[in-house]
Formats: structure tokens, C-alpha cells, sequence
């Protein structure tokens, strides 16, 4: 795409068109050849991730990754070793896997019966004698093009760019402040997929900013009193959310009342949490938050914060579990309440219910998009539950396995419908608290205007 249609796409030059603090152009949702800026500009140059690394415990074991027309798999080779390669037969083109994960010998295309090891290397050619009239089959070259593979937090991530920077120094200050979670010793509780009939910006902005807290989740506890100002650290962005002691919460009788103390409002958000979005509080933070509030309802929030996490690593523990070695009080307070990993993932860094999500565009419907959803939990050795991947075609397909995101979800179908109207020029966003939109769009434009 040259310089004059990347202009088209991502609209004039002028002041008022340009990514502020307190404004994201509506062309940067709806411009018709973003889509095809993102392909040829974005998810070539940035590392993604792919799955867990317990996924692929056995040699041969393999994870099919799909960005836009981009096929990806991840293959443990060995004991030792993970690769990533393109999904692709270098033959005619046919996609060498065709289902979502499993376990091969080697990679067997089923169009001509070509046929390639786990290491990538061409190792079976029908009539390969037949190409000598035209100087053979070159083995080397016909090898399945590999991509940079690494891991970080128990994830298998991606780069198709092989002369791009390492893994960790991508993460930057993220790694650094995320590490003493050891999410690598986390498994999977539970992972939902929702072929979401919306945009990928759209699910990205509903979930990477605490703002919308206040109005969105509204069944069980009053957060417009929250406030969760952003920091940023290179492309990536943190908020902290922060609650004034007083907030109204529905009681167990169906009445609302205001609470009165840290102990009461940090129970009735836990209770909300473990009841409805089944995830960030599981059972060991639940009991330690009830046996708080049970016993030192009015004491003052220092000594309740404290206390809270020394019964939680207790009841965690108790389980056969392992708390993290390196997380302390001060260590989770720096590391906030939510991170976006430049440009697709979003953690809440917990310790034991970590939630974790990746948006992907569709490939050729900018009103599409494919939106991972996995709970991460922290299991006894042996105890860690084998899950089965819940897909859902639509919101409506979900309802009712998640009563929290669910408000979530009804907030991303208006906007994506709302947003292509005359009537909006583009999102006015709180300099402080959605500066999460903001940064990611100043960090994309700074990818789709890239030579």
C-alpha cells in the first residue's frame, strides 16, 4: 500500500484528524482499508501469543495459530524444544494442519503427499525424480519456513519477523513487573472462544480500561466511585483501580446500602467477582476475604489488606498449591490491575485466578473478530483439570456462561453499530483513565504509517 492510500485510510494529516489524549479519530475504526493496513503492517512485526506451554507436553504434540490469512502452528520437536513454522504445504499452498491442535509424526500434506519432519525439513517428495529435467528438488529451500518462537509466562509466542527483537526486551518493564507471578506455574481453569460480531479495536477498548466500571457493572456493587488511572511502558499500558470505602452493594437480602468499611466493600467486589465473572477471586482469596470480614469488618484498611494476604497465601497453599516465591504486597500493588500487551493481549495480573485475553481481526470482515478468553489458575501437582475449549459463534450463543461479560458484551454491539454513524467523529476519551485507548492508537499508528 503506498503512501498516498495509507494517508486515505488513516485520513488527512491535519491536527484534528491525529491521535490525542482526549481524542481517537473514527476513521481508525472504520476506514475501510485498515483492515488491510493491519495485515501488511501490524501482525507481521509484533510477537503474539499462541497458547500455553503445557499444551504441548508430548513431542508432537501442535497448536494451529491463525492471524488473518497468516496459517501458524507451534510443534514441540523435542523433550526441549518448541518451533513455530508456517501452515503451509510448500508445494501447491494447502494448509498442511487442519485441526485446531493434536499430535503428528510429521507434517503430511493430503493434497499430493508431500511430506516434511518435525524440525521443518523436507524429508518425502512422490516422484521426486521427476524434477530433474529441471535441476531437482531443492531440499533445503523447500524446508518449511520457520518463525521466531519463544516463551514467556507459560505462553508460546510468535514473531514472523526473524531479524526482530527478543521476546523480552518486546515485554520491556511488563516482564519485569509481571515475573514475580510465575503465571508459567499457572494452568488453564477454564478457556472460552467467541467468534465476536465486532470489531477487534472494540473488544480491545471494552476490556483495556477500568473507566467504563461505573456504568457497565451495575448487578451487584457501585463502582462509579472506582478510578483506575493508566500508566504507560513503551507500547504496552497499566491501570491501578482505586475505590473510595464507600460504595453501595446489593445485599444478600436484595437491598442496596452503602458499605461502611474496607473489609465490607472489598467482600461484596470479591463476592461479585467469584459468583459471576468466575475468575481474578477463586476459592483460597474468597475464604481468606470472608474470614476478614468476619472477624475485623471495621479495622482500618492497612491492617485488612495485610491480613487478607497472609490467609489467602494460607488457604492457598493449604491446597497443595504454590504461592509465588517473589510476590509480596508491594510487588502486587506496583504491578496494578490490568496490563495491555502491545497490540492484542490483556492480563489481569492475579494470584490466583488470572484472567487472560487475545482479540484477533478476521480476515476479511472488519466487523468480526476472534476473542480468546482463559481463566489461569494455580493447581496442586497432578490436580490440574483437563479442560475442553468452549466455542460459541456470537454473544447470544454464550448467554449464560458468564453473567459479568456479558454486560460486557452488550456494550461492544452498540459500539461497533454506533460508531459508523455520521453523527460520531470519533471517541473523546478521559485523558487519565482511558489513556489505554489513546496509547494503543498512537503505538498502531505508529505501526500502519511505517514504511
Amino acid at each position: 500500500m503506498g503512501v498516498d492510500q495509507v494517508a486515505k485510510a488513516l485520513g488527512t494529516y491535519g491536527a484534528d484528524n491525529r491521535v490525542r489524549a482526549d481524542f481517537v479519530p473514527a476513521d481508525r475504526y472504520c476506514a475501510a482499508d485498515i483492515l488491510q493496513l493491519e495485515k501488511e503492517k501490524l501482525w507481521p512485526r509484533v510477537w503474539q501469543i499462541v497458547c500455553r506451554v503445557e499444551e504441548l507436553a508430548n513431542v508432537g504434540d501442535y497448536v494451529r495459530y491463525d492471524i488473518c490469512d497468516d496459517r501458524i502452528m507451534v510443534v514441540r520437536t523435542s523433550a526441549t524444544e518448541i518451533k513455530a513454522f508456517y501452515n503451509v504445504c510448500q508445494h501447491r499452498g494447502r494448509r498442511l494442519l487442519d485441526q485446531p491442535k493434536g499430535n503428528v509424526k510429521n507434517f503430511y500434506c493430503r493434497f499430493h503427499g508431500w511430506k516434511w519432519g518435525l524440525d521443518g525439513s523436507l524429508n518425502g517428495v512422490p516422484h521426486r525424480e521427476e524434477w530433474a529435467k529441471c535441476g531437482g528438488v531443492d531440499d533445503k529451500a523447500l524446508a518449511l519456513p520457520e518463525l521466531q518462537c519463544s516463551q514467556w509466562g507459560g505462553w508460546i509466542w510468535v514473531h514472523m519477523d526473524p531479524k526482530a527483537g527478543s521476546l523480552v526486551s518486546y515485554l520491556g518493564a511488563a516482564a519485569k513487573v509481571l515475573e514475580p507471578y510465575d503465571f508459567q506455574d499457572m494452568r488453564r481453569a477454564w478457556h472460552v472462544v467467541l467468534n465476536a460480531p465486532v470489531n477487534w479495536m472494540v473488544v480491545i477498548e471494552a476490556f483495556n480500561e477500568g473507566y467504563h466500571a461505573g456504568a457497565t457493572h451495575v448487578a451487584k456493587l457501585e463502582y462509579l466511585k472506582m478510578h483506575a488511572p493508566v500508566t504507560a511502558y513503551g507500547p504496552h499500558t497499566m491501570y491501578f483501580t482505586n475505590f473510595s470505602d464507600r460504595a453501595r452493594a446489593k445485599r444478600e437480602d436484595g437491598t442496596w446500602k452503602e458499605t461502611t468499611s474496607t473489609a465490607e466493600l472489598i467482600y461484596y467486589q470479591a463476592m461479585e467477582l467469584f459468583e459471576r465473572l468466575h475468575a481474578l477471586v477463586m476459592e483460597p482469596q474468597m475464604k481468606a476475604i470472608s474470614r476478614v470480614y468476619k472477624e475485623m469488618k471495621d479495622a482500618p484498611a492497612e491492617q485488612v489488606y495485610k491480613r487478607i494476604w497472609e490467609l489467602h497465601k494460607e488457604e492457598l497453599e493449604a491446597t497443595g498449591a504454590k504461592w509465588p516465591a517473589q510476590l509480596t504486597m508491594e510487588v502486587a500493588a506496583a504491578a496494578g490491575a490490568s496490563w495491555q500487551i502491545f497490540p492484542n493481549t490483556i492480563l489481569f495480573p492475579i494470584v490466583d485466578g488470572t484472567l487472560w485475553y487475545r482479540m484477533r481481526p478476521h480476515a476479511t470482515d472488519p466487523d468480526k473478530c476472534i476473542f480468546d478468553i482463559w481463566c489461569l489458575r494455580r493447581y496442586a501437582a497432578g490436580q490440574e483439570p483437563k479442560i475442553e475449549t468452549q466455542v460459541f459463534d456470537g454473544f447470544e450463543a454464550a448467554a449464560g456462561v458468564n453473567p459479568f461479560l456479558e454486560e460486557d458484551f452488550a456494550n461492544m454491539l452498540a459500539v461497533n453499530d454506533g460508531m459508523k454513524s455520521r453523527g460520531w467523529c470519533g471517541a473523546r476519551t478521559n485523558p487519565s483513565e482511558e489513556l489505554t485507548v489513546t496509547h494503543f492508537h498512537s503505538q498502531l499508528d505508529k505501526y500502519l504509517r511505517s514504511p
